[in-house]
């Protein structure tokens, strides 16, 4: 039997722009393809997945209207709003905001009321708020559910004796959650152990990306060197052995053939100071549509995917999108890191922020071999093996077991053991 998923999570493209939304409507489109049938509860609508086809079941026009005052600066809305959620916080004592609670509200009845003893409901974090509709729930009626965490929770100021809102929140799945997913070992292990999960229940799933039916393959004949760069950029992510090397290589003369661009979804004035100080020719672009990002993906030559000191842990969705088109990979990162492990994997560049000249001396052997056949077909035929670690058929049936699993251990009323997948731990 194949259970029906009911997924909550608050940001799915196109209702949010984030790379958390993107990721999270990969999976959604994925297991729907592949056979699930989902129903989906985001920021604004309910949704159903059948068979590749996407159904709007309800439209949330008050949480949408509360959600866009709420980011508003000025105008009569925004103040009120303002005046709305200071004293809603103040006379209920609550955590949340007016619009959070809202929308708290309205999808916990609802999945109170659409929720069966067949099926299994995956909340998809962050935000976590996307557990809360759940937890309410749950207090009335139990059901089997498993949480997927994409990043770790406010991870800089973790304090095991005092949690902060998000932490606490998460923390209360301990106990009742059948299972929690991840996109990389190195955060399954720092999960469980800041919050005490049965690690044989934490499973790595990695991030979701559609089939790209033909991959990059490099014209030999072109001198030009397309590197792009997508998503958010904030220089404090950035290190100064990063700018030296970007300064450093653009005064070669091997530079000449290579153009940069930078799609910033997020940013500030600092970060695009930073990016023409380190990159005079640098193109820039902003917040385009998720359309017009893919084409500039598809023909880029490299991508550039960017590790802080604190993402070790981390898969980014950006570095599974460059990978889903077979592109070449510059990843600037830290050694040991996942992101580390995958792209040297995956036969593409590894380059350290913390060793001195490593950035700039792969990519001048990058761009002067770009054109190398040798260094070409080796990369073609590396790539396959974390291909097929992130292919569509794997992500489907990897959530599959999962969700198997997860039914199976609630209803196990006999107290018979059973079995968790053991394959489930890449990377």
């Amino acid at each position: 039997m194949v259970n029906r998923i009911i997924v909550s999570a608050y940001s799915v493209h196109p209702d949010q722009k984030s790379s958390e939304a993107i990721v999270n409507k990969n999976w959604l489109d994925i297991l729907s393809k592949k056979g699930s049938v989902l129903y989906v509860i985001t920021a604004f609508n309910n949704y159903s997945f059948k068979a590749g086809v996407i159904k709007l079941i309800k439209k949330h026009k008050t949480n949408a209207l509360l959600y866009k005052t709420s980011k508003q600066n000025k105008g009569l809305g925004s103040l009120a709003y303002k005046v709305l959620n200071t004293l809603y916080k103040m006379v209920f004592r609550s955590n949340y905001t007016l619009v959070e609670t809202v929308w708290v509200k309205k999808q916990a009845k609802i999945l109170n009321d659409v929720i069966t003893q067949e099926d299994v409901v995956w909340s998809r974090i962050l935000p976590t708020l996307s557990i809360v509709p759940i937890l309410h729930v749950y207090k009335k009626k139990t059901f089997p559910f498993i949480v997927n965490v994409n990043d770790p929770i406010n991870v800089g100021v973790f304090n095991q004796n005092n949690l902060d809102r998000d932490q606490t929140t998460f923390f209360k799945t301990k106990d009742i959650a059948q299972a929690w997913t991840f996109p990389s070992s190195k955060l399954a292990d720092r999960m469980a152990n800041n919050y005490n999960l049965d690690r044989q229940r934490c499973f790595v799933i990695p991030h979701a990306m559609q089939k790209v039916e033909k991959l990059y393959k490099r014209n030999v004949e072109k001198e030009e060197v397309n590197f792009l760069y997508t998503g958010t950029f904030y220089k404090s992510a950035f290190t100064e052995e990063f700018k030296t090397s970007l300064i450093n290589f653009n005064k070669l003369e091997v530079s000449q053939k290579v153009n940069f661009t930078f799609v910033l979804s997020q940013f500030d004035e600092e970060s695009i100071t930073w990016l023409k100080t380190s990159i005079p020719n640098v193109i820039l672009k902003f917040k385009l549509e998720r359309a017009e990002v893919l084409e500039l993906v598809k023909k880029s030559d490299c991508m550039f995917v960017v590790d802080s000191i604190f993402h070790g842990e981390l898969l980014k969705g950006k570095l599974i999108e460059a990978l889903s088109f077979g592109i070449p990979v510059f990843g600037i990162t830290y050694p040991n890191s996942i992101m580390d492990k995958v792209v040297s994997s995956y036969g593409s560049v590894s380059a350290y922020q913390n060793k001195e000249n490593d950035i700039l001396n792969k990519m001048k052997f990058f761009v002067n071999n770009i054109n190398n056949l040798e260094v070409l077909n080796a990369f073609y035929k590396q790539r396959t093996t974390v291909l097929d670690k992130i292919s569509e058929d794997y992500i489907a049936e990897a959530t599959q077991l999962v969700t198997a699993f997860a039914y199976n251990r609630f209803n196990n009323k006999m107290g018979v053991y059973i079995k968790a997948p053991d394959q489930l731990n890449w990377p």
